[in-house]
C-alpha cells in the first residue's frame, strides 16, 4: 500500500571519518554542510529526551556481510567501546545523515527516515508484521524518532518521526535554499539483494510499499549518452524491481551476469544499498560538471525502458556508496 502521508526527512550513511567525507561532497560540490540535526527542534520545552535500545537486536552496521571492507583503514584509539556521533550534509533536497563510529566494520547507509502522523499507529503495523522495535527516543509522550528492523532483505531500516513543524521546517528551507543544491531532487536507493523474488515478498507482507513490474537491467542494450568520460563497467545483467515507499523510490537490483558495481557492492558489504539517486533536469550538463570535478563515471546508458541516467563513483570517499543522476522526465 502506498504510504501518500510518508514524507522524507534523511537517510543515514554510518562511516568511520564524517569530517573526511563531508569534505569529500563539499569539495566535488554535491553538498553542503549543514552541521549536527537538531532532534526535537519544535518541542524543546517537552523536557529530557529518554531513549531505549533494544539489546535482542543488533545494531545496524554499514554491511551484514559476508562481506570485506571496501578499503581497510585503521580504527582510532575509540576502538574498544562503541561511540556514535552524527553531522549531516545537504545533497540537493535530500537530508544526509552522517554518522561516524570508527569502530564500524562496514560503512554504509543504515536506515532512512519519514514523517508520518501517526508513529505509533505505523509501528504497530510493522510489530504486527514481524518486526522488532530497534530502539526510540521519546520526550515525555512524544515519540522524537524510532528504528523499526526491517533489514531482513535489503539490510535497511525504517525510522519514524512526528511531521516537521514550523521551526524544523524553516531549517530546512534554509539549507535547500542554497544554489547550487536546487537542482537535484532526491529520488531513491539503490538495493542490492541476492534473491529479489524472497525480497519483494517480504516488503509485500510489510504493507509499505507498491511495486511495479520487474524489469532486466541489461548493460548490452543500452544506448549510448553525451558523457566524456569512459565507463569502467563491464557486460553484465541484473533483475531489478522498483517499489514506492512514500516519496521514495526502492530499486532492488540482484545481479544475474557480469561483473557490475551492483555485484562488487555485494562482493564488499553483502545486502545493502548500492547508490543513492537524484533525479536532474539536464543530465549531460550535470554529468559534465562532475567529471570536470574528478567524479569517475563506472556506468551510464539510456536503457530501453527508463530514463537515461550516469551513475558515479564515490565508494572509497563515501562510504561504499555511489552517486546516480537521472534524466527527470
Amino acid at each position: 500500500m502506498l504510504k501518500k502521508d510518508w514524507e522524507l526527512h534523511h537517510i543515514c550513511l554510518v562511516v568511520r571519518d564524517w569530517n573526511k567525507t563531508i569534505e569529500y561532497y563539499q569539495n566535488k560540490r554535491m553538498g553542503i554542510n549543514v552541521g549536527p540535526q537538531v532532534m526535537g527542534l519544535d518541542y524543546r520545552d517537552g523536557g529530557p529526551v529518554d531513549s531505549y535500545f533494544n539489546k535482542d537486536v543488533p545494531r545496524t552496521r554499514g554491511g551484514l556481510g559476508p562481506g570485506k571492507p571496501l578499503k581497510e583503514s585503521k580504527r582510532g584509539r575509540r576502538d574498544n567501546f562503541y561511540k556514535y556521533m552524527d553531522k549531516d550534509c545537504q545533497v540537493g533536497d535530500l537530508l544526509l545523515e552522517i554518522g561516524e563510529d570508527m569502530g564500524i566494520p562496514l560503512e554504509g547507509i543504515t536506515h532512512i527516515c519519514f514523517n508520518v502522523p501517526n508513529i505509533n499507529e505505523e509501528t504497530e503495523n510493522l510489530l504486527e508484521k514481524g518486526c522488532a522495535e530497534m530502539m526510540h527516543f521519546i520526550q515525555g509522550d512524544i515519540i522524537l524518532e524510532n528504528h523499526i528492523d526491517t533489514r531482513k532483505y535489503g539490510n535497511v531500516d525504517i525510522s519514524f518521526r512526528p511531521p516537521v513543524l514550523k521551526n524544523e521546517k524553516a531549517w530546512i528551507d534554509h539549507h535547500r535554499s542554497y544554489p547550487y543544491l536546487k537542482e537535484w531532487k532526491f529520488h531513491g536507493l539503490g538495493i542490492g539483494v541476492r534473491d529479489l523474488d524472497k525480497t519483494v515478498e517480504y516488503w509485500e507482507k510489510l504493507d509499505i510499499i507498491d511495486f511495479q513490474s520487474e524489469s532486466e537491467l541489461n548493460s548490452g542494450s543500452f544506448d549510448p549518452i553525451n558523457v566524456s568520460s569512459e565507463s569502467k563497467e563491464s557486460k553484465f545483467k541484473t533483475r531489478v524491481r522498483v517499489g514506492q515507499v512514500g516519496p521514495v523510490a526502492f530499486e532492488f537490483i540482484q545481479p544475474l551476469e557480469g561483473a557490475s558495481v551492483y555485484h562488487e557492492s555485494m562482493e564488499s558489504r553483502g545486502e545493502g544499498v548500492a547508490d543513492i539517486s537524484f533525479t536532474v533536469a539536464d543530465l549531460e550538463k550535470e554529468a559534465e560538471a562532475m567529471i570536470y570535478r574528478g567524479m569517475p563515471v563506472v556506468l551510464s546508458g539510456k536503457p530501453k525502458n527508463g530514463p537515461a541516467f550516469v551513475c558515479f563513483d564515490a565508494r572509497e570517499n563515501s562510504g561504499n556508496i555511489m552517486i546516480r543522476l537521472i534524466q527527470r522526465e
